[in-house]
């Protein structure tokens, strides 16, 4: 018998495996995104209007970027959905499987929110 488990018969094969990255989706990306624009646009937020930059769990997870903006990820479709009330009665809305859209989309709201206001005239 101990031959015979020399010569590699009646052992198992040695455990041999490969190390897959780990994706990152979800609710980990929502919080990378919270990150990025902590780093790089909130200390420029205007004092009457700051981002909140929260995570909370509703039937998905949902980043809540100020009080008019957040974007949920609905894993059961495993789609983003940014949200953005620019006025009593107007909405804009992006519905993405593309988390690099769902940023620039994010970053260009924030960094547009935090500029100066531009003179706007009615043309008649």
């Amino acid at each position: 018998m101990r031959e015979v488990e020399q010569a590699g018969v009646g052992r198992s094969a040695p455990d041999i495996g490969t190390v897959l990255h780990f994706p990152i989706r979800g609710e980990a990306l929502l919080v990378k995104l919270a990150d990025l624009l902590r780093k790089q646009v909130a200390s420029r937020a205007p004092e009457r209007d700051p981002l909140l930059l929260t995570m909370s769990r509703c039937p998905g997870s949902r980043l809540s970027i100020d009080r008019v903006a957040y974007v949920d990820f609905l894993p059961d479709q495993a789609t983003y959905h940014v949200v953005i009330e620019a006025a009593p009665d107007a909405r804009i809305t992006l519905d993405t499987t593309d988390f690099d859209t769902v940023v620039n989309f994010v970053v260009q709201y924030v960094t547009g929110r935090n500029s100066e206001p531009v003179a706007l005239e009615a043309v008649s």
